[in-house]
């Protein structure tokens, strides 16, 4: 007898401290979650101390009575309990862990040493060479890790550092040979590939050497001190177009999309900015750059600010995944169910065509991860003039159909992102959201906190108390433009750019319905509907009205306008304008051509007006015959050098205006 109180006895005290073990490890993951109400993590607390308390009681309780079901319920009960608790503990601590990597600013860092010239092999080859690097100490991969190599390797011993003010500007240094090998991110074929002159970038270049490090990410400073996911937010979502793993840097933004959330009314709004618009970014000194351009540093802060100076918003949070990331997401949710307006196929999110080519039919589809993402890039036709729709037509059946462009493949990217919202609602297993969010870890980088996530509770449970899922009401916009190709000459590049100036009437529209939403404004009702069943419905996208405004300002060529002429140019434009002698490379002050010729213009013609505040004329004084003693007779025949008449001006040419109501 007194055997079997023993054993109950130690059974009673092994279960009573597995019970107390585990109730340790739930409330430690419980204070974990700051974002729940401190009120219901402590009541949580109490009933499991009072459980606990209850059966150690019944435990004790039973050593001492002779029925051996008085010890059995209680001990089942407890180990039920603990196992309970401690699944629950492992699920809550996987969940915030998995989260709070994500928060992580260390991230690896890559840069390439590469050259144009096949007779090098290697670094060692470098020996009164110029090397380029950019002269942005922000830049990890295009300065600090490259001014290490140099260090590192003593490249500055024998060789000339040449440092250029953008990443452009050298890659065209090193293409024109003006450099010998410059420093890039090591991701530079998905930079350049898609840019004429460049699509065989990966083929002609060689790389000599290779650096990489791990380095902490500034981009947590985008944040502001009162940002919160529990009131009015904005968050910029990027996709970064990049064959292979990582989102760091050195990735041409392909995808951005400015997302607004206003908690309280359970509206969003979602805006599509088009790669091609062409506008001043917050990291290009004043220049015109493509926004696809921005995530070209070591952060995302040169696009945050883009667009935060584009649509006079505050950005809050941003988050980059990379193409790869896409499709493991789209295959971690199970598919996504879009509606897909065309027939088309694509290359894979490694660039493969032949057996690796993607093909997508049009209608309702249940689409896989690179079907999804294919569906996200599409822009090109076959034989539509580009090296990709080269490539279709020699891969793609003829059924491939319809009209496609940047804009519609804003609209493509809105789809898959509102299917995988949809494929993500529908995932109630633990095991499947941890299992998503290891899968896209690699190729995902935000500065939302394990904080910011948890605050997401409130908005949870509301959504829950009112069954609210279904009324989140989501307002599409997408910024339009009109083309500029082979009108807007870009210094950087030295070419004519296939880009877009955004309308002026569409960003309006697009920051009053973002300031709408973020300020609470109350947004007027649509208290009508007509319905038709010859024309089917089409949601309305914001920013895509037929907006009119006038082409945008370019220098014209000024080699035939009178000096009175150039000087009312310039003056009219807002700029200065002086006049530099050729020869003596000084500043000179003329009022007309009869001491000086023309010879240059230092800035090319059609570039941008807006990037100027002086225009600057190379003149070259004019030779002056002396006439000889024997040949005084003939001084009144002599020539001298043709010069524009001070009356001469430029002839105007007729102002025309396109089918987009843009005046040329």
């Amino acid at each position: 007898m007194k055997k079997k109180k023993l054993i109950k006895c130690i059974l009673s005290i092994i279960l009573i401290i597995l019970e107390l073990v585990a109730t340790l490890f739930i409330g430690y993951s419980l204070i974990l979650y700051k974002g729940v109400e401190t009120f219901y993590r402590i009541f949580g607390l109490v009933i499991l101390v009072y459980l606990l308390l209850f059966f150690s009681y019944l435990l004790i309780r039973s050593i001492k009575k002779k029925k051996i079901i008085s010890f059995i319920i209680p001990a089942i009960l407890s180990i039920l309990i603990s196992a309970v608790l401690f699944v629950g503990s492992y699920y809550l601590n996987k969940i915030y862990k998995t989260i709070d990597e994500y928060s992580s600013n260390e991230n690896m860092y890559h840069s390439s040493l590469i050259t144009y010239d096949k007779t090098l092999k290697s670094e060692k080859d470098l020996k009164d060479k110029k090397i380029g690097i950019v002269d942005d100490k922000n830049d990890i991969e295009g300065n600090i890790l490259p001014l290490e190599v140099i260090d590192k390797l003593k490249l500055e011993e024998n060789n000339k550092i040449v440092k250029y003010e953008s990443t452009m500007e050298l890659l065209y240094a090193l293409k024109n040979k003006e450099v010998d090998a410059g420093f890039f991110s090591s991701n530079y074929v998905d930079m350049f590939y898609s840019m004429d002159g460049f699509e065989d970038i990966e083929e002609e270049t060689v790389v000599l050497y290779k650096y990489e490090k791990e380095y902490k990410s500034t981009d947590e400073e985008i944040k502001s001190e009162n940002s919160s996911l529990n009131k009015p937010f904005s968050m910029l979502f990027i996709g970064v177009d990049s064959s292979n793993d990582g989102v760091t840097s050195g990735y041409n933004a392909d995808v951005l999309l400015l997302v607004t959330f206003n908690p309280s009314t359970l509206r969003a709004t979602l805006t599509s900015v088009p790669r091609d618009m062409y506008l001043k970014t917050a990291c290009s000194n004043g220049l015109y750059r493509r926004i696809n351009t921005t995530t070209w540093g070591s952060s995302s802060s040169c696009a945050v600010q883009t667009i935060e100076n584009l649509f006079d918003v505050d950005i809050d949070y941003y988050a980059k995944i990379n193409f790869k990331g896409v499709v493991n997401l789209v295959d971690a949710v199970g598919g996504i169910d879009v509606d897909v307006d065309y027939a088309f196929c694509e290359q894979s999110s490694s660039r493969g065509w032949g057996k690796n080519t993607v093909f997508v039919d049009a209608g309702r589809q249940h689409l896989n991860g690179e079907q999804a993402l294919a569906l996200a890039r599409n822009r090109h036709k076959p034989n539509d003039g580009s090296k990709t729709g080269k490539k279709m037509a020699q891969y793609c059946p003829d059924r491939t159909s319809g009209s496609r462009n940047d804009y519609q493949r804003g609209k493509n990217q809105m789809k898959v992102i509102m299917g995988i919202v949809n494929a993500a609602t529908k995932i109630n297993d633990p095991n499947k959201a941890i299992e998503i969010l290891e899968k896209i870890k690699s190729n995902f980088q935000t500065n939302i906190t394990s904080k910011d996530v948890m605050s997401l509770y409130n908005l949870g449970k509301s959504l829950v108390i009112t069954d609210s899922t279904n009324l989140v009401n989501v307002q599409r916009m997408q910024l339009s433009g009109y083309s500029v190709w082979g009108k807007v000459y870009d210094s950087t590049s030295k070419s004519y750019p296939a880009v877009t100036i955004p309308y002026n009437g569409s960003i309006s529209d697009i920051k009053k319905e973002i300031k709408a939403n973020l300020n609470n404004s109350k947004i007027t009702a649509i208290k009508t509907i007509s319905f038709d069943m010859s024309n089917p419905y089409k949601d309305t996208v914001l920013g895509q009205d037929k907006y009119s405004q006038s082409s945008i300002a370019t220098l014209k060529d000024l080699s035939s306008s009178s000096v009175s002429s150039i000087k009312s140019y310039a003056s009219s434009n807002g700029l200065k304008v002086k006049f530099v002698d050729i020869d003596t490379k000084a500043e000179v002050n003329i009022d007309d051509w009869s001491e000086y010729s023309f010879y240059s213009q230092k800035e090319h013609k059609d570039i941008i007006l807006d990037e100027l505040d002086t225009i600057t004329i190379n003149v070259k004084k004019k030779v002056v015959s002396t006439p000889t003693v024997e040949d005084t007779s003939t001084n009144d025949d002599t020539t001298t050098e043709t010069t524009p008449s001070e009356n001469t001006t430029t002839e105007e040419q007729p102002v025309e205006s396109d089918e987009t109501g843009v005046t040329q």
